[in-house]
């Protein structure tokens, strides 16, 4: 997606847009492992909304897309 003309056109610097594989990869990562030790009690959305590190991780992500723009 971000190496295609579609997206070169949308953002003037797509090349940012590779910031949002980490974050994205560490939050499903943590919710994987959350679920497998037993800690995940309530609906996976709920999870999530209840973490702080949900919070910082949307924010990463719109700063990578701040700065895509």
């Amino acid at each position: 997606y971000t190496n295609s003309r579609d997206v070169a056109a949308l953002y003037s610097n797509p090349a940012w847009l590779w910031g949002f594989c980490p974050l994205l990869l560490y939050w499903v990562s943590r919710t994987w492992l959350a679920a497998h030790r037993g800690d995940m009690h309530e609906d996976p959305i709920m999870y999530a909304v209840r973490h702080v590190s949900s919070y910082v991780i949307l924010a990463g992500l719109g700063v990578f897309m701040y700065l895509a723009i």
